[in-house]
């Protein structure tokens, strides 16, 4: 059976008496019935294993390129022979993250990450953004400035260390066992000739990728880039408060979300506008 997990309490999300087949019993991680989480090997031969195939070949469609009218890809990876990877290079493990995020339009998500950890990485990894303070705050202004005109909205940047570039010298390696590929996903991207006899599928990774030590401060550092262009900067004495330098806008910055604070619709447009420049997002 799959069930919700503490913090929260074992309770049915979609208002559906739980059952062995049911996928709407789960929340966040994936635990069984004795609070193991769950693998994605396990789920993949559970009762609604359809789900979790779909997730686990849109998932791995979504780094690489994609699935015609199904998945749109982001080029974050080629699949390659393990020929093509220099000799120096580390290769670590992919690890398939499962969890359900009930406010997403994919819910049951499967997460390619990178095993990092095994990868030599000694420069900053940290990257600047708004603490709990700075946010209350912003809001906190903005409800006090409700009677000149202040409104508060969110923005969301959609893959965002997908769509962060690694330097060609600094492009990492990772392998994929066979046993995550459906047939048709193989004969999709022709996988047969590329898949080494060890049992894995080799891939370079030339954007930025959950699980990398370094995606952080790189999406980091190119969305600041592209921000001060368009007149945005960040606010001395805080770690993640930008405002405008012309136009009445302040936002708070954490990774891949915002909260920003306007008095006019035309400059929420401008940042939105800018973002969408280089990135999917989505507003609320």
């Amino acid at each position: 059976r799959i069930v919700s997990r503490a913090p929260y309490p074992r309770i049915n999300l979609e208002g559906i008496a739980p059952d062995q087949t049911n996928p709407a019993w789960v929340a966040f991680h994936i635990f069984n019935e004795k609070d193991k989480k769950q693998s994605l090997d396990e789920l993949l031969k559970c009762p609604t294993k359809e789900i979790w195939w779909k997730s686990t070949t849109n998932e791995l469609a979504r780094p690489s390129q994609g699935i015609k009218g199904r998945v749109e890809g982001t080029n974050a990876i080629r699949f390659i022979k393990r020929t093509e990877v220099p000799k120096h290079k580390i290769v670590p493990y992919a690890n398939m993250i499962c969890d359900y995020r009930p406010l997403k339009e994919e819910k049951y998500r499967v997460r390619l990450t990178i095993g990092g950890d095994k990868l030599p990485y000694n420069d900053e990894t940290a990257s600047s953004t708004a603490d709990l303070l700075e946010t209350k705050i912003l809001i906190n202004s903005t409800i006090s400035d409700a009677h000149k005109g202040a409104r508060f909205m969110s923005i969301d940047i959609k893959n965002h260390f997908l769509m962060t570039s690694l330097p060609t010298a600094d492009r990492e390696y990772m392998r994929i066992h066979q046993r995550y590929f459906e047939k048709s996903f193989i004969d999709l991207y022709k996988l047969e000739d590329k898949l080494d006899p060890d049992g894995y599928v080799y891939c370079e990774v030339m954007l930025g990728m959950y699980g990398l030590k370094q995606a952080a401060i790189l999406a980091y550092k190119q969305l600041k880039e592209r921000l001060e262009k368009k007149g945005c900067k960040p606010i001395p004495g805080t770690t993640g408060l930008w405002n405008h330098e012309t136009r009445p806008i302040t936002f708070a910055v954490c990774v891949d979300d915002f909260g920003v604070k306007y008095f006019n619709k035309t400059d929420v447009e401008h940042l939105c506008a800018t973002l969408r420049e280089e990135y999917e997002i989505s507003t609320g």
